[in-house]
This record gives C-alpha cells, structure tokens and sequence, in this order.
C-alpha cells in the first residue's frame, strides 16, 4: 500500500508543468554566475562545501529547523503562560531571527546544488525551495507583527511557518536519502588489495582518460577505475564521479585535473582531492606501478577504512604469534573454530527438535527457552573472545555484530508468541534460516580467515571459549539472569 507521503512525492516529482519555471531560474543562476566569470568558482565551491568535505546546505538548514522549533516551543508556553511573559516572548523573537538568518545562508547553497540537478529532482527541490522560502516569508511577516505589538497573530503566523518548513524539510530527506542528492557516488571497493595488472602502458594516450575494471568478489562487482598518463606518469581514480556518479573516463584534463563531463567537478590527478564542486567528496585513489611495461594497481586504503592489506594481515599474524608463544596450550584443547562449530551443530538440532514437536506440546515452550539460552551463550563467547581475537585479520566481525543484534530482535519477537500458534511456526522459520545463515557465513569465511592466526593461537582461543561455555552453562547466577531475561521478553 502507498503511503500518503509517497504520493505526495510521487506526484511533485511528474509534475512536468514545474520543469519550465525550475529551467528558468536555473538559467537566471546560471547567467549571474556566468556574468563574473572565473570569479564565481570560489563562490560556488564555498556553497557546495568542497572546502568542508561535505555538503554545506544540509549543516546550514539545521540553523532555522532547530531555532524556529524552539521558537515554537517559547510561543507555546508562553500562549499558556509557562514562561515568564517577556522572558519567553524575547526569546522566541530572537530565535526567529537567528533562524531567519541561517535560512538565508541555506537558501543560498542550496540554489548552487539545486542548479545542477535535473528532471524529477529539479522540480522536488524546486517545490522544496518554495516551501522553505515561503516558511521565511511567514517568519519575517511574523517578527514584523510582533514587533507592533501583535504577538498572538505573530505567533500564528510563524507556528504556519514551522508546519510550511517541516513540510520543506520532508522533501529535502526525501531528495537526501531517497533520490541520494548530495551523498558521495563514488564506489569505495577495498580491492585490489594487492598490485593487479590492468593494461599495458603502451595503450594509454597523454591526457585521454581510460576506463579499466576491477572486480570485487565481496559486493560481486566489477569496480571502475580510470587512468590518465599525464606527464610521464600514470595517475589512477575511482571513475565513478562521487557527486553523482558520473563517468569520469569521459571526461578531460585540465590544469592537473580530471573534469567530470556531467556537472564539471574537477578532481586533482595525483591526490583524487576536489579542486573544484559541485562534488565535495575526494575520489576514490589507487597506487600505480609500472611492472615490464604493464600498468598495476593497488587500492590506496582511506582514513577509517577497515579493509585489510596483505601486509597489515602478515603483521598481525607476526604480533599474534609472537603472544601466543608465552601462553600455555591446554592439553587436549581443540581450535576456536571446532568449538564454535560444534555448538552451531547444537543450535541447528535444537532448531530440528522444535519444528518435529506437536504444536500443542507443552515442553515446546521449555525446548524454547533452552535454544533461547544457547543462543545467548553463543552470542556472550564470540563477542568476547573470538571476534576481537580475529579482528586483525578478518573484516567480517562487523558484519557478525550487526547478524547478533538481528538474531536478538528476532528471537524476542520468537519467544512473545505461543508455540501453537501459526505465527510462531513462521517466526520460528525465520529465525532458523536467519541463524543458519550467520552460522554458514562464519564457517565459509571467518572460521578460514581466522586459520591465519596460526594453530596455537587457535587452540588458546579454543580453550578459552569452552571454559567460558561451561562457566555460563552452569554459573547458577548467569543462568538465573538468562531466565530472567527470556522471561521478561516472553511477557512483553
């Protein structure tokens, strides 16, 4: 079923009568801007926010949001007499003012972005922007009849201008996280970890851009990179343009830049960093060698970035080893992967047992609750001992937090609903397919990752994980605590 909201959108965005008036103040814009030349680069660049890394009018439109919505909460109290009268009331006035100011400055970056969008997206940001400037009209129409004296007609006025912003502000979100306005393009694929050969130098031309491809098996995608001889050297970048994605093999060189041909971004050739916007986002930047005439590539890791290099997982092996040799090995003790792996086999049979009994079974509650708790337990030894053990050399734990937390959720919709019910069998299914699925992506993938940690380690981790299995199994208060808990989420 579609919501009233999406209809809304729906219908502003084919509303192709607005494509006139949106082309004719684009083009307004545009012919300002034209009229100054280069000097209206700087200009443009500040309201994109290139300097800032992010997009400027989203930070600035926060300004009349959150000034104009307390303003509406001193107007409130104030109508009902909370506040001290004039305390409230000048606070209010001086809220409005700010915000009124910061709608201003709003206005303007967002006219520069708005100025290089097209078709749907020009007429929801054209509405948006007549919302927005309409919800300013209604704020200064309100501080004028406040300041004669006509304060409940002012604080109508601008309690219509907050409803008139809140709508604004909606189709803004809607152009940001559904239509992505704004949001970096770019593809940020970790590979090639290694150097890869790509092509043969002898193919590239002096400043023609040319597309090669790489293929990252993680997102099952071939990723595209563009090179530029310029110089005597072979510059490398994402060729997906982070502003909105187009294709930068297409476009040209010009003063140490690579120009994007949809909305002219320029791109520094040796640092992947935004000369010039509309884009604010650096690209994507990979290491170029020159190997018997064939060009290489190697992805060039970015601040934060937790994809793993060769040479950052032969490290942590070295690190662990070493640590490792000062620890004793129980005798006997079997490798974190096979413990884990055997209780994935409990938490399948478990799953089995239940989905075999009669609905009406009254141990089907109890059999519950006792895989309720083997899950738990799972969950406490792999958060606390096998993820931050394998970390260094496995990116999948953030992905295995994140199955966890779903796991949790779905066991207590689970455990909320009687075991005869057919909504319970459903759920049920669900939550065995969903544990099967984090149980055989370990086993694919971090249970082998983890096997560079080295046979000792292993075993140590192995140890340590049974002991704790065995301490929560028949720790009298931490199996009163999973009672509680399972309790507690089957009366809620």
């Amino acid at each position: 079923m579609v919501s009233e909201t999406e209809r809304f959108t729906g219908r502003v965005e084919q509303a192709e009568q607005l494509d006139a008036p949106a082309y004719a103040v684009a083009n307004a814009l545009s012919t300002t801007l034209e009229v100054t030349g280069t000097a209206s680069q700087p200009i443009q660049n500040t309201l994109h926010g290139t300097w800032l890394g992010h997009p400027l009018h989203p930070a600035l439109a926060t300004l009349p949001i959150g000034t104009w919505t307390f303003a509406l909460v001193l107007d409130t109290y104030d109508t009902f007499g909370l506040a001290p009268h004039r305390r409230a009331g000048n606070a209010a006035d001086l809220a409005l003012k700010v915000g009124a100011a910061g709608a201003i400055a709003a206005a303007a970056a967002g006219a520069a972005d708005w100025r290089q969008v097209h078709g749907r997206d020009r007429r929801t940001g054209l509405v948006h922007a007549a919302l927005n400037t309409a919800a300013l009209a209604l704020t200064l129409g309100s501080l004028a009849l406040r300041r004669r004296g006509r304060r409940g007609a002012g604080r109508t006025l601008s309690a219509a201008g907050w409803l008139t912003m809140a709508a604004g502000a909606y189709l803004g979100g809607h152009m940001v996280y559904r239509r992505r306005i704004g949001v970096d393009q770019a593809d940020r694929s970790p590979e090639p970890r290694g150097f890869l050969s790509v092509l043969s130098l002898a193919e590239l031309e002096e400043d023609r851009p040319r597309r090669v491809e790489i293929w990252d098996e993680a997102a099952r995608a071939a990723i595209g990179v563009v090179l530029v001889h310029h110089r005597g050297r072979v510059h490398a970048m994402g060729s997906r343009c982070s502003h909105m994605g187009g294709p930068l093999d297409e476009g040209w060189v010009q003063d140490g830049g690579l120009v994007c041909p949809w909305h002219g971004s320029r791109f520094c050739l040796a640092t992947g960093d935004v000369l010039d916007g509309p884009s604010t986002a650096p690209q994507p930047r990979y290491e170029v060698r020159i190997n018997d005439g064939q060009v290489e590539l190697r992805r060039i890791p970015e601040p934060g970035d937790e994809a793993l290099t060769p040479e950052e997982i032969e490290a942590s092996r070295a690190a662990v080893a070493e640590a490792a040799d000062g620890k004793e090995v129980p005798p006997g003790a079997r490798k974190a992967d096979e413990v884990l792996f055997e209780h994935h086999q409990i938490l399948r049979r478990l799953f089995e047992n239940i989905e075999a009994m009669d609905p009406e079974d009254p141990e089907r509650r109890d059999m519950m609750r006792l895989l309720a708790g083997e899950l738990e337990i799972h969950e406490h030894v792999e958060d606390e001992i096998f993820y931050p053990a394998v970390r260094p050399v496995s990116e999948d734990v953030p992905v295995a937090h994140a199955e966890h937390q779903q796991l949790a959720d779905m066991l207590a919709v689970t455990l909320r609903l009687g075991t005869s019910t057919p909504a319970f069998e459903e759920q049920l299914r669900a939550l065995h397919e969903a544990v099967d699925h984090h149980a055989s992506a370990e086993e694919r993938s971090m249970f082998m990752e983890a096997q560079r940690l080295g046979d000792r380690r292993l075993r140590q981790l192995g140890a340590e994980i049974e002991a704790m299995v065995d301490h929560e199994r028949e720790s009298r208060a931490r199996s009163a605590f999973r009672a509680l808990k399972i309790r507690l989420l089957e009366g809620l």
